[in-house]
């Protein structure tokens, strides 16, 4: 199973842990690889919680939908990142979303008893696992609070501005892993409306997009937005 993830020492979750402590741990965990096709769902909101998931391959889109129609995209988690974890220790008996392939991707399965019970070998490999895994949680609890302070921008193009400069912390140029219905969902807003003040925005030589990209033009305006 291992032979196929292309680099360990690169995965937050095996951060620290040999190839051979891998494999024990796959086998002491009884960890499973699953596959699912582009729209099909690795567990939907209601269902119970038994595995943390690693993406080996692929995106996932973690998304809630609510009974009117209206879908929230939390977040979205790819190559090496992991989800599920938020109701690992949580006194929570079903999913609160929905966790939705975006291609077809590639997950490890792994029960939760592995990271509740530790072996009588008091496994080395055991430790580290479970202090990366509180460490992966404070970054996804970092991130969540990034999106609230996005949502707290008051018109559409603040949240806008924010979400691109956010996104585009290493250079000009942000490729795009949301189509424009996920991303306005994610931004709190409607399809119609986002593409509307996308337009608006290149129009005004702010930012330049095409399908899979957009390119900030002008950052000082954008940084003035909120």
């Amino acid at each position: 199973m291992i032979e196929n993830v292309k680099d360990c020492g690169s995965i937050h979750l095996f951060r620290d842990i040999s190839r051979d402590e891998i494999e024990k741990m796959f086998r002491c965990s009884k960890t499973v690889e699953r596959c699912f096709e582009d729209g099909t769902y690795i567990f939907r909101q209601g269902e119970t919680p038994q595995n943390l998931f690693l993406v080996l391959e692929g995106t996932v889109m973690i998304s809630k939908d609510f009974a009117s129609g209206k879908r929230d995209v939390l977040f979205m988690v790819g190559q090496g990142d992991v989800f599920g974890e938020m109701f690992l220790f949580a006194d929570t008996k079903a999913y609160w979303y929905d966790a939705i392939a975006q291609e077809k991707v590639r997950v490890l399965q792994i029960p939760w008893e592995f990271f509740y019970c530790f072996c009588s070998n008091a496994c080395e490999h055991h430790r580290m696992i479970t202090k990366n895994m509180l460490e992966i949680q404070s970054e996804k609890n970092f991130k969540m609070t990034r999106k609230l302070h996005l949502l707290s921008g008051t018109t559409l193009r603040e949240r806008i501005a924010l979400w691109l400069l956010e996104q585009a912390a290493d250079g000009d140029a942000i490729k795009l892993t949301m189509n424009r219905e996920e991303l306005a969902d994610y931004l709190g807003t409607t399809r119609p409306s986002l593409s509307r003040e996308l337009m608006k925005m290149q129009q005004e030589r702010l930012i330049e997009t095409d399908k899979y990209t957009i390119k900030i033009v002008d950052r000082t305006a954008l940084e003035t937005l909120y």
